[in-house]
């Protein structure tokens, strides 16, 4: 597949390939531990988004299997897992990911659970699951993302509604099979 990207605010985006996928109900599902700097950037995000009412969004933290009810509660046609996950890109670098295939590479803090959690996930709801990873520049103890992780969350906050509610145009759509 032909990926597009788009420089949006310094970020390149897979803008394409989330346009694809971000159809019908949509659940984000933000995962991450703030207590280690940048792994928190996906529970960051999804703290910031939670008060939408155009799509769901869970905060779950750095124990995603305890939300799985919730998620599978909003009957959503696709769900975006986001969370930091060293796919060897540079700092702030956004990709989107099959996420049955990061358990077999190390690349997520999560990595053996993020394949359960979609394993499961499209089991229970028959929706289309992806992971938006995130390139963290510091998985250290501590509060705060870094510089290059605040621009991108910051970005993502701003990008991913717009391209959830242009997916609504025109009434309700199944999602795309990226992968």
């Amino acid at each position: 597949m032909r990926r597009e990207f788009r420089i949006v605010d310094g970020l390149k985006l897979p803008e394409m390939q989330l346009k694809k996928f971000l159809k019908g109900r949509v659940c984000l599902l933000g995962i991450g531990n703030r207590a280690w700097r940048d792994d928190g950037v996906g529970s960051i995000i999804a703290e910031v988004l939670e008060p939408t009412t155009e799509f769901a969004v869970i905060d779950a933290g750095f124990v995603p299997e305890n939300h799985l009810e919730r998620v599978a509660r909003r009957k959503p046609d696709t769900i975006l897992m986001i969370d930091a996950t060293d796919f060897g890109g540079k700092p702030g670098q956004v990709c989107l990911l099959d996420p049955h295939h990061v358990a077999w590479s190390g690349l997520s803090t999560h990595a053996g659970s993020l394949q359960m959690l979609a394993a499961y996930l499209q089991a229970r709801t028959q929706a289309q699951v992806a992971l938006l990873a995130i390139q963290p520049a510091d998985t250290s103890a501590g509060q705060g993302l870094s510089s290059e992780l605040s621009q991108t969350a910051t970005t993502l906050q701003q990008v991913l509604p717009k391209l959830i509610n242009s997916s609504h145009v025109g009434g309700r759509h199944a999602a795309e099979k990226i992968f």
